[in-house]
């Protein structure tokens, strides 16, 4: 029976890295972090899902105008949400996150 080895990433200060949630930019993702002294470092997979966050950050980012819509109200997002899969008729979870604000997500 042959054993699987787990490849573990070593630090330059001479600790390993663990898998830990973490907040870049506003933005919570999974990252490799240095037990020892913090160091933050990503994955390839990794790397493309947090800058694909980004992207999506910079793309929804700014003011949006509640608009009424017969006799409900919306808001309206850019055209280029459609590349993550966000289309009329999509259904979204939304949730409050504070008094006045919320989050939206699909």
């Amino acid at each position: 029976m042959v054993q699987k080895r787990e490849m573990r990433l070593r630090c330059d200060c001479g600790k390993y890295f663990q898998n830990k949630e973490v907040e870049i930019k506003g933005i919570v993702t999974s990252a490799e972090v240095c037990s020892g002294c913090g160091y933050i470092t990503f994955t390839r997979e990794q790397a493309e899902a947090f800058f694909k966050a980004k992207e999506l950050q910079e793309m929804i980012k700014g003011k949006r105008k509640i608009i009424r819509i017969g006799d409900s109200i919306g808001i309206t997002l850019p055209e280029k949400m459609k590349s993550f899969g966000l289309k009329a008729g999509k259904e979204l979870k939304a949730r409050a996150t504070g008094p006045r604000s919320f989050e939206l997500s699909f």
